[in-house]
Order: structure tokens, then C-alpha cells, then sequence
């Protein structure tokens, strides 16, 4: 949950154009008797690529004999075009 938490609050400071800070260091947290530090991780990228996630729509042209082929194989245009360009970007 803490990942949640600090992603969520990471995400609105960008969408919000505001600074990030940097890390705290850990040597300059004071703690109390049965206190503990904790590191939190969370790949940014992920999380925003995943969050935004929405589908969109986009206008393309190909040869019609293509197209009929691919029609007649019945093709998903959208998850080849998906594939495709997740291949060309490395993207997994």
C-alpha cells in the first residue's frame, strides 16, 4: 500500500507540474525506541503508462487489397497495430 500511496501523491505533483523531492536520506531521519526506515520504490513509468491506459482513437490508411486480406482472415487491426508498435518501441 505504501507504493500506492507514494505513487498516487508522485503522480499528482507531475500532473500538477509541481517539484518533486528528492529522497530523504536516511541517516538524517530521527527515529524513536522500536522505530524502523523503510524503502519505498515504484517505478514511475510503469505506473503512469499503466494508469493511462485509455484507449484511443487513431486514422490510418493501408492498400485496399491489405485490408480485405486481413478482413478475410478476420484480423484484430487494433491488437496487430498494438503489437506491432510495441515491437518497434522495445516495449514489452
Amino acid at each position: 500500500m505504501s507504493r500506492d500511496a507514494l505513487a498516487t501523491w508522485l503522480d499528482y505533483l507531475i500532473d500538477e507540474g509541481e517539484v518533486i523531492p528528492n529522497p530523504s536520506m536516511v541517516n538524517d531521519i530521527s527515529l524513536d525506541d522500536g522505530q524502523f526506515v523503510t524503502m519505498i520504490d515504484i517505478d514511475m513509468t510503469s505506473y503512469r503508462r499503466h494508469k493511462n491506459s485509455k484507449a484511443v482513437k487513431k486514422t490510418l490508411s493501408i492498400p485496399s487489397w491489405l485490408n480485405e486480406e486481413a478482413e478475410a482472415r478476420n484480423l484484430n487491426f487494433s491488437s496487430i497495430l498494438q503489437e506491432a508498435l510495441k515491437e518497434h518501441l522495445g516495449i514489452q
